[in-house]
């Protein structure tokens, strides 16, 4: 099947709003109290939503090193690429959710927008920290719920089984609980390391591929949650 999404690798400028992430996540059942990493989410606006009702939301991503200027010189030179690849691929996905392409990338400028607000506010100290995946800056135990977002599954020709297991490792470490969305991979196949790796951790944890309340990708509507076991 064609990549018409093949970037090389995640794309830095295209972020997810907050109802994706209780979609795609399936969030109804996170306490108000819980403390929430949204991990490798870019320019996603979930902790700035979150933030403003008063939820415990940290985001970690290499590119808040970065300015909000160049974040959005990015997303200018993404979204005519993203919106030709949806165009050209639209019978792989479902439109109920989003209506047409180009709403999506409407929303995702939208998306764009109240994080950059959020980010470049003097009140979102703290709620953005630049780091990455497998050495993330935070103590053991730190979060309750870590979530990672279209990176682990989805670019399978990028990293391989051990990266993908190094990744889940280390965000059990920080968090008790780790729930990761999409495990198609950028063909819209299963991940070739989906398996494998839910073997290797249930040495370390309660693992389960959990149906959600989102597709857009067609069969893309589970993610997988990893709980805390003791064991490892």
């Amino acid at each position: 099947m064609p990549g018409e999404f093949d970037f090389g690798g995640a794309v830095p400028a295209w972020g997810r709003s907050a109802a994706e992430y209780e979609a795609f996540f399936a969030l109804s059942d996170v306490p108000s109290t819980a403390r929430v990493l949204d991990c490798g989410g870019g320019p996603s606006s979930f902790a700035a939503e979150w933030g403003v009702k008063g939820r415990s939301v940290v985001a970690v991503d290499p590119v808040y090193r970065f300015s909000g200027r160049k974040l959005e010189a990015d997303f200018q030179s993404t979204s005519a690429r993203m919106l030709k690849g949806a165009r050209e691929a639209y019978a792989r996905f479902v439109w109920d959710h989003y209506g047409s392409p180009e709403a999506v990338v409407r929303l995702r400028r939208n998306v764009l927008s109240t994080f950059l607000r959020d980010f470049r506010s003097a009140t979102a100290s703290g709620r953005y920290v630049a780091g990455q995946l497998p050495q993330l800056p935070f103590r053991s135990n730190s979060f309750d719920l870590v979530l990672c977002s279209h990176l682990l599954f989805l670019f399978s020709a990028e990293f391989d089984s051990e990266t993908h297991e190094s990744h889940l490792l280390e965000m059990l470490r920080v968090g008790r609980e780790v729930r990761v969305f999409p495990l198609l991979d950028m063909a819209g196949k299963p991940s070739r390391h989906l398996d494998h790796t839910i073997q290797k951790m249930r040495d370390r944890a309660d693992v389960e591929v959990v149906p959600v309340p989102f597709e857009f990708r067609r069969g893309d509507s589970n993610m997988l949650r990893l709980t805390k076991n003791g064991r490892g």
